[in-house]
């Protein structure tokens, strides 16, 4: 907190924007009608043929018996996986993650998904990128330690160091295809266009932290409307359809429009 006043401090032209910006911020949060968007999100997942609310009741079972699951960076990605597991209770799934990181969305997918095999895929672990990320530089070796105790939890779980790039030599076809690698272009773009290369007909792809406007600090690995380019164009083309879902209802993530994150759910167009 300190060092933010410092900083803030340090740039006494931005003070009034950040005021300004603090005061309109709050004045969302205060409006922020809860209830509404959670059934504007129940109608998003009614139009993908899935039950929110029997999702949500299904992933708080696993929650009960699992309380490494209750973490901050639960979202509702976590509810689209539980009711998608539902309406393909009885199916024996090939599915595919793009982004392993500490590996908790690789075992919640094994859990949901128990008959399936989950192929997860990450950065070499001696990549530069993959080592100056998303804080792992601070302790890296307990990352990739616990990690790998993450992974091993369950036989159903196939970790691969790789780059998704090299997914474009792939032959191997998957029914659910989580894309959750950087975000930004060029990578975004081309796991998506892998990923269609990879789906079955009947198959569905998610892509993760959507924005829909561009992100004040766009970069290449957290924030950028790279995948938003990317499925608006291949709609406009007729290559695909998508439904967007709120990444998360809370207030502090959801109020202001300029910050909302949303998560993609992408399937072939035969039309």
């Amino acid at each position: 907190m300190i060092k933010k006043i410092i900083n803030i401090l340090s740039k006494p032209h931005l003070i009034p924007h950040k005021i300004i910006n603090f005061i309109r911020f709050n004045k969302l949060k205060k409006e922020y009608d809860f209830k509404r968007f959670e059934e504007k999100q129940n109608n998003k997942f009614n139009e993908l043929g899935l039950d929110r609310k029997k999702g949500i009741s299904n992933l708080n079972e696993l929650k009960k018996q699992n309380a490494i699951f209750n973490r901050s960076m639960s979202s509702e990605h976590e509810v689209l996986f539980s009711s998608i597991s539902l309406l393909k209770k009885n199916e024996t799934l090939n599915i595919l993650e793009i982004g392993t990181y500490d590996g908790v969305n690789s075992y919640l997918l094994s859990l949901l998904f128990n008959n399936s095999k989950i192929k997860t895929i990450d950065l070499e672990s001696k990549d530069y990128e993959f080592q100056n990320s998303y804080n792992r530089e601070k302790d890296y070796n307990n990352f990739i330690t616990q990690r790998n105790e993450m992974i091993n939890k369950s036989q159903n779980i196939f970790f691969k160091e790789q780059n998704s790039l090299s997914l474009i030599n792939s032959k191997e076809k998957y029914d659910l295809i989580w894309v959750d690698g950087s975000h930004g272009y060029p990578t975004a773009c081309i796991d998506i266009i892998n990923s269609l290369n990879l789906i079955n007909d009947n198959g569905i792809i998610l892509c993760d932290d959507v924005y829909i406007d561009k992100p004040k600090n766009q970069d290449r690995t957290y924030s950028s409307i790279a995948t938003f380019e990317t499925i608006t164009a291949l709609k406009k083309e007729k290559l695909i359809n998508f439904h967007l879902v709120y990444k998360r209802l809370e207030k502090n993530n959801n109020c202001d429009p300029k910050k909302r994150k949303f998560i993609a759910v992408l399937n072939k167009n035969f039309s």
